[in-house]
C-alpha cells in the first residue's frame, strides 16, 4: 500500500527595513523598533508620561527575548509575550519612583504557525498600526485602542472628524499602565504582500495615499522606510516617528511582493484618508 507523501509547509520569512527621527518638536526619541527574519516590532513611549523611552525599550526587548524562545510560536504565545512585556516594564516602574507611570504602545510582525502552515500574526496594543499593501490596495489591519476609535465604533464621531480630534492622542489600552493586557492579534494570508508597522508620529501625518505611493513605488523595504519618514519630516513633525516596512516573503520565492505600482496603492475600504 502506497502513502501519499507529507509535504513541508512553506517557510515563511520577514525582509525588513526600519527608520526613525525625533522629529521637529520632541526633545528626544522615545520610539523603541526591532526587525528581524521572524519578527518586528515598532513601539511608542506613551508622550507625556515619565521615562516612555525607557518603556520601548523595555517592550522591545522582552517580546524579542520571549518570541525567539519558541521555534515558530503561535497566538497563544504572542499573548504571553505581550503579558510578560506588560509585566517588565510595571516591574520596572516599581523600582524606579521617576520612571512610576510609565508604558508605551506596539505593534508587530511574527512568523507564527497556523493551520495551513506558517503564516504572519500581526499584534499590537494601542494606537501603533500596521497596514498592508497588497494587489494595488492598502489596508488598515489593526483598530486603534483609542478613545477616538471608541467614538467613532458608537457612531458618535465621523472617521474624517476623527482625524482632528483633540484627544486624538489618548489611548485606552497599552502596556505598563494595568496589571493585565492582552493584544489584538490577526493572522493574515500566507501569501506574499508588504506590511507598515508604524507609530503615530507618521500615520497621524501622512496620508493613506502618499503611505501607499511609497509602499507600492520602492522595491527596497530600507529604502521605503526612509522615504516615509522623510516626508513627515517635510511637514511639521510633531512627533516622535518611526516606520517599519516588511516584506513578508515565501521561501523560494524571495522578491518583491506584488508588482511596482509607481502611481501608488489605492486607500481600501478599511485605511482611513
Amino acid at each position: 500500500m502506497q502513502h501519499a507523501a507529507v509535504l513541508p509547509s512553506p517557510t515563511v520569512v520577514l525582509r525588513a527595513g526600519a527608520a526613525t527621527s525625533s522629529g521637529k518638536r520632541r526633545p528626544h526619541n522615545e520610539d523603541a523598533h526591532a526587525v528581524g527574519d521572524r519578527l518586528c516590532l515598532v513601539a511608542d513611549g506613551m508622550g507625556g508620561h515619565a521615562a516612555g523611552d525607557v518603556a520601548a525599550a523595555l517592550a522591545v526587548e522582552s517580546l524579542v527575548e520571549s518570541l525567539a524562545a519558541v521555534a515558530v510560536p503561535g497566538r497563544d504565545d504572542i499573548t504571553s509575550a505581550v503579558r510578560s512585556a506588560n509585566s517588565a516594564i510595571r516591574d520596572a516602574a516599581s523600582r524606579t519612583p521617576s520612571a512610576a507611570g510609565m508604558g508605551t504602545t506596539v505593534v508587530g510582525a511574527a512568523v507564527v504557525v497556523a493551520d495551513t502552515g506558517q503564516a504572519v500574526a500581526v499584534f499590537h496594543v494601542g494606537d501603533s498600526r500596521c497596514y498592508r499593501w497588497h494587489a494595488g490596495e492598502l489596508r488598515l489591519v489593526t483598530r486603534d485602542h483609542s478613545l477616538v476609535q471608541q467614538l467613532v465604533d458608537a457612531g458618535r464621531l465621523s472617521p474624517a472628524d476623527a482625524e482632528a480630534h483633540p484627544m486624538g492622542n489618548v489611548v485606552t489600552r497599552a502596556l505598563g499602565v494595568d496589571d493585565e493586557v492582552d493584544p489584538d492579534v490577526v493572522v493574515i494570508a500566507q501569501a506574499p504582500c508588504r506590511l507598515l508597522l508604524c507609530s503615530d508620529g507618521l500615520h497621524d501625518e501622512l496620508p493613506a495615499r502618499a503611505i501607499g505611493r511609497v509602499l507600492a513605488g520602492i522595491d527596497d523595504p530600507q529604502v521605503a522606510a526612509e522615504r516615509l519618514v522623510d516626508l513627515v519630516l517635510l511637514g511639521p513633525a510633531r512627533d516622535n516617528v518611526t516606520a517599519v516596512v516588511v516584506d513578508v516573503l515565501v521561501e523560494g520565492m524571495l522578491d518583491t511582493p506584488g508588482a511596482v505600482d509607481h502611481d501608488g496603492a489605492r486607500p481600501g475600504p478599511t485605511a482611513p484618508r
